[in-house]
């Protein structure tokens, strides 16, 4: 089992390789081509990113990985990797899930481990990396090779995935999953909904209808926000703009979900399609002041069963332990962000002013 650890130059032929190892591998969507294509080409111009890649005379390259090369900071401050991720804030916020290392199925023990390790060990201008939302197995993989080195690990954002599986769900409807009251409160809010109109699920197609359900989820999803007295993840243009390109370029494993009644939308999801699974990224919905109007519950519900009926198999809500996650799904998994760091001067230091500001902090708010 051989590493190579080098900076991304040759774009075309790392996702090359990323695309025929993600074909051999169960990753999710998260780090297919089309992601890892749209993180890169969308990062600002001179953002530099480091590939891992592990293979061997036997069975040729069969793991990958990819992490922002940290820019240079001011002596204490951390210069930080982040796997598969880019390292700058605003491009960021599009959020990664069910983080790993792209590893093919033939692959054998220990692929895992020896990228982690080839990228604590290769990127020597890192002080600390950050493996955000990470799946068990990367952060099992994670903790050996921290532990294997002495650096600090601190586990944070432990937080639940959910998903309804549509192949067990019996009768006509994924209504038939969820609790007595859930079910009513579903149908009062569809009763209530139909006094405008029909009430009807369509997944919008072809440029000119997937750009209307775009516009309306960002409206929806702002207007959400703006209530709140925030600004929605619409705002950064470096969010919109990976999407934008992810949207383009990968027409197939884009899905929009719009819920209207009668001529007026009601709800707009914005889902990732792939391998039989529906990933639910991002969402709009119109909340009025009506209790019995469930534009969320009603929206999810009916696109639910719009893809059983379409032969998917998993209806996946990720991670975030929210109310409506729990009550229209199951428990189906754990993502953790864990951060290693590096016991070296820098760290040190700052290490020390943080206990100090901590300190000082405590004494202020002494009563």
């Amino acid at each position: 089992m051989r590493s190579d650890f080098s900076v991304l130059q040759d774009k075309k032929a790392v996702l090359d390789d990323w695309r025929r190892l993600y074909a051999q591998s169960d990753a999710r969507f998260f780090l297919s081509p089309a992601w890892i294509d749209a993180l890169v080409v969308s990062a600002p111009a001179g953002k530099k990113f480091a590939v891992v890649r592990i293979h061997d005379d036997l069975r040729g390259l069969y793991a990958m990985a990819v992490a922002n090369v940290p820019s240079p900071q001011p002596f204490p401050f951390v210069r930080s990797a982040r796997l598969q991720e880019s390292g700058v804030e605003a491009l960021d916020r599009v959020y990664l899930e069910y983080n790993d290392i792209l590893v093919t199925r033939s692959a054998p023990d220990g692929a895992r481990d020896a990228a982690v390790g080839a990228l604590l060990d290769g990127m020597a201008s890192a002080d600390q990396f950050i493996f955000k939302n990470a799946d068990p197995l990367l952060a099992s993989s994670v903790l050996r090779a921290a532990a294997a080195r002495d650096f600090a690990v601190e586990e944070q954002n432990l937080q639940p995935t959910f998903a309804i599986d549509l192949e067990k769900i019996d009768g006509d409807s994924v209504l038939a999953s969820f609790s007595s009251s859930l079910r009513a409160k579903i149908r009062r809010s569809i009763k209530r909904y139909e006094e405008r109109g029909p009430v009807a699920v369509t997944r919008p197609k072809g440029p000119a209808e997937i750009a209307i359900a775009w516009t309306e989820l960002m409206r929806l999803h702002a207007q959400t926000w703006s209530r709140r007295g925030k600004r929605g993840v619409f705002h950064e243009r470096a969010f919109c703009q990976f999407h934008e390109r992810l949207i383009e370029k990968n027409p197939d494993n884009i899905d929009f979900v719009r819920l209207t009644a009668g001529a007026e939308t009601i709800g707009v999801l914005y889902n990732f399609v792939e391998r039989g699974r529906v990933y639910n990224y991002q969402s709009g919905f119109k909340y009025e002041s009506d209790n019995q109007l469930a534009p969320g519950f009603v929206c999810h519900a009916l696109a639910a069963d719009e893809y059983r009926a379409s032969g998917f198999s998993i209806y996946d809500m990720m991670g975030g332990d929210a109310d409506y996650k729990r009550r229209l799904g199951s428990e189906s998994g754990t993502l953790t962000t864990i951060v290693v760091t590096k016991r070296n001067l820098r760290t040190r230091i700052r290490s020390a002013m943080k206990s100090a500001r901590n300190a000082r902090d405590a004494k202020t708010h002494q009563t």
